[in-house]
């Protein structure tokens, strides 16, 4: 099993490398235009000079593949930056403070635990809106449970550690102690969870795009895209089967990079 993990490094971060450049530089890998169209290239298949096919209105599908990394990238980062930080800081504070607060503190993470993440991710954008950046808070507050948890037992088992209690015993302050011994060797788990986290926001952010939520068209994401293409589903798979095998190859990629990562900080 570590001999497979290990082979499939490569390929998951050649694939992540490639996302994320697509993202930051879209114009070195299609220079079409994302939006403009062609009725004459209407629903052509993959071909030499489409790779990925064109759709309903002749555009270049490989151009909006590429054009919509930028939106659908950025919101699963912002997703899981949204949920590091608030579940960071929550957990902090519940392991700290112990006590009532604790227990007031954490029986509110389990209610958000009980909720359906997907129910409370649609409760969130019905408030704020629909758009890329609403959607990412959406999804971030929906995580950021998990992590509080993760954080708080963190917390709590590195302040029984000698070097805290002798911390605290020769003076120093409270909140030195936890700035400079408990947090920097309570954040490893929570690191490693981000990187789990961040593919299953990839997901996450597609779904609720696919549902029209995300960007307003005719802006490319792909869960829009993938969208778009369900009237054509007989006629032009390719509309909704490429975007498709993009979002799950960048998901799985994410995620076999952080359960190697997660298994490398475990054994350390």
């Amino acid at each position: 099993m570590t001999f497979v993990r290990r082979l499939g490094v490569v390929p998951s971060a050649l694939v992540l490398l490639a996302a994320t450049a697509a993202a930051l530089a879209p114009a070195l890998f299609s220079p079409a235009d994302p939006l403009r169209g062609d009725l004459t290239q209407r629903l052509l298949p993959p071909g030499a000079t489409h790779p990925f096919g064109t759709d309903e209105l002749g555009r270049d599908v490989f151009a909006r593949v590429v054009h919509g990394s930028a939106p659908s990238l950025q919101a699963a980062v912002i997703a899981v930056g949204v949920a590091v930080l608030a579940g960071s800081v929550i957990g902090l504070v519940a392991g700290t403070a112990r006590g009532r607060l604790d227990g007031l503190v954490m029986r509110a993470v389990e209610v958000l635990l009980a909720v359906p993440s997907f129910l409370l991710i649609l409760v969130v954008v019905a408030v704020l809106g629909p758009g890329t950046r609403e959607v990412a808070l959406a999804v971030g507050v929906s995580a950021a449970a998990v992590f509080s948890r993760v954080m708080r037992a963190e917390v709590v088992r590195v302040r029984g550690s000698g070097y805290v209690e002798a911390a605290a015993v020769c003076g120093t302050g409270r909140a030195t102690v936890l700035l400079t011994h408990v947090l920097p060797n309570a954040a490893g788990p929570v690191a490693a969870l981000a990187t789990l986290e961040l593919g299953n926001a990839v997901l996450t952010v597609a779904a609720v795009s696919f549902l029209g939520f995300g960007a307003p068209p005719p802006a490319p994401e792909w869960g829009s895209l993938v969208a778009a293409g369900r009237p054509f589903l007989a006629s032009a798979w390719w509309l909704t089967t490429v975007p498709g095998l993009v979002i799950a190859a960048v998901a799985l990629a994410v995620n076999h990079l952080g359960h190697v990562l997660r298994t490398r900080s475990e054994t350390r």
